[in-house]
């Protein structure tokens, strides 16, 4: 049975302690009070003494205790973003202060694509690991829901711009703009197509019928008045999309800047066709609020100017 927890006087509007909803955060995050107290170095019984506390205040309870664990109520999953935006504020500004009086650590956590990883980031990386040596660098796909951004996780992401509009509620850094690079496997019947309309009617394999990829594919198709290509197969892991392309007869879209560096790997051959295919648009996306610190702002300006070395490079003549 749930605890019964004693409501807040009418009128009153309570106003939790910072310190609660991190705790919040951290319970929720680890799933149980034994594995909180552990990842925090204190005990069980604080920590349900300081969550009773946080409960009576609200008047509410924020967890469902059973024998299969601990879940968040609908309360509680109500204050988690909250609670996570606070718990990575918090950190990043020790780490905001620690930065800027000398120390080189603390901890960072960029969501990359494909494109992001493959084209920018092996630029990026010896740079900010010779300025940041003791930071603790975590990557990540891309997140499909940009509300981690204003949690703290990830910091920042660079990646093609969503399909929808993007709220106030975040900032959006475009870096560059690619093109497709229509991919198949060596003596494919289409290896030597030159025009789109010789690939109307093509089995097709894309990341996702939503992506950046596809999204241009379809526009040229458009621009061009042929019927717009179909999909029945999807991957989104790109070894996966690779895979299929080299072992059948599908047809695979990917950003050919990501193509030009995994042609020697894979295998693959890119369709020489004379329209030119625009691509993702590749933006750093954050949450407007955030302040990054000094690693995060460097860390950030690297991608940028790694993406404007690419685009001097794709200009330059073969």
């Amino acid at each position: 049975m749930p605890q019964a927890i004693e409501p807040t006087p009418q009128g009153a509007l309570p106003t939790p302690d910072p310190a609660a909803l991190m705790l919040l955060a951290e319970i929720a995050d680890a799933g149980s009070l034994t594995a909180a107290a552990r990842a925090l170095g204190t005990t069980q019984p604080a920590l349900s003494k300081q969550l009773k506390r946080l409960e009576q205040l609200l008047g509410v309870p924020v967890f469902d205790r059973s024998l299969r664990g601990i879940l968040p109520t609908e309360y509680g999953l109500a204050l988690l973003p909250r609670a996570r935006a606070i718990r990575a504020q918090a950190r990043q500004a020790g780490e905001d202060i620690a930065q800027r009086k000398g120390q080189r650590e603390g901890q960072l956590v960029v969501a990359l694509s494909h494109f992001s990883t493959i084209a920018l980031l092996p630029t990026v990386i010896p740079l900010f690991r010779s300025r940041w040596p003791g930071v603790q660098l975590s990557i990540t796909p891309p997140p499909f829901a940009l509300a981690g951004l204003r949690e703290g996780a990830p910091d920042f992401a660079v990646m093609s711009m969503p399909a929808e509009r993007l709220g106030s509620e975040f900032t959006a850094r475009p870096v560059y703009t690619t093109t497709v690079a229509v991919i198949v496997r060596a003596g494919h019947p289409l290896a030597n197509a030159q025009h789109l309309s010789d690939l109307v009617g093509a089995q097709w394999i894309w990341p996702s019928v939503r992506s950046s990829v596809t999204r241009g594919l379809a526009r040229a198709f458009r621009q061009a008045r042929l019927p717009e290509p179909t999909c029945l197969t999807t991957c989104e892991t790109l070894t996966g999309l690779e895979t299929l392309v080299a072992n059948t007869d599908l047809v695979g879209a990917v950003p050919f800047e990501v193509q030009r560096a995994r042609a020697q790997s894979n295998g693959l051959h890119t369709v020489p066709l004379l329209q030119t295919i625009e691509g993702p648009r590749v933006a750093v996306l954050r949450w407007a609020d955030a302040r990054p610190t000094p690693a995060s702002a460097d860390l950030e300006e690297a991608f940028v100017q790694a993406a404007r070395q690419l685009a001097r490079g794709m200009q330059a003549p073969a």
